[in-house]
């Protein structure tokens, strides 16, 4: 059982979606969500949301990302700031979310991935923190990647293989995208 999430936001007058790439693993090439397995007494959003703290290595939401590092307290401390974002989208919008497709039907894959709302970020600036680490101050270089509504639906209707597996799998992703476009209409 995991979960992840795939924040938007509004940046002019484009929804814009962000992934993260990675430089190592089975993973390298693709556009990956923000997510991973279900921790003791986690529940699907609880998850999603550590996740996307982890994985950005608590530098989106902090003030300098120099100083940003996964501590179990910079993570703790960020964790209300996003869950206010999942709880905002998701009273407006409670259907903004997609379970994976089960595959095998004797071990189906129980997993949800949300698509939440954030406020717009340039990305460069984390990107060069984790070009620039040459002391393993985080756990995996990655680099985060913004991608359009646009581009997100062209990707999923004629290179679905550029997603990952399980972003790839989301049941209903382009309806959710289509749904996120329709009510973020500038």
């Amino acid at each position: 059982m995991g979960a992840g999430v795939i924040p938007f936001a509004v940046s002019g007058d484009t929804v814009c979606f962000l992934f993260q790439t990675t430089f190592t693993g089975r993973k390298t090439g693709y556009l990956i969500d923000f997510g991973g397995g279900l921790g003791a007494d986690e529940g699907y959003r609880e998850a999603a949301i550590r996740e996307f703290i982890e994985e950005t290595e608590t530098m989106y939401f902090s003030a300098d990302v120099q100083q940003a590092s996964r501590t179990v307290a910079r993570v703790r401390d960020q964790t209300p700031v996003v869950k206010a974002l999942f709880d905002e989208t998701l009273a407006a919008h409670p259907d903004w979310w997609c379970r994976r497709r089960p595959g095998d039907s004797l071990h189906p894959k129980q997993w949800q991935t949300f698509f939440i709302e954030f406020p717009y970020r340039d990305i460069g600036v984390l990107n060069r923190e984790w070009a620039a680490d040459r002391v393993g101050r985080f756990k995996k270089r990655r680099e985060l990647v913004w991608v359009t509504a646009g581009e997100l639906l062209a990707i999923y209707e004629n290179a679905p293989d550029r997603l990952w597996k399980r972003v790839r799998q989301l049941e209903g992703a382009i309806e959710t995208v289509q749904s996120i476009l329709q009510s973020k209409a500038c």
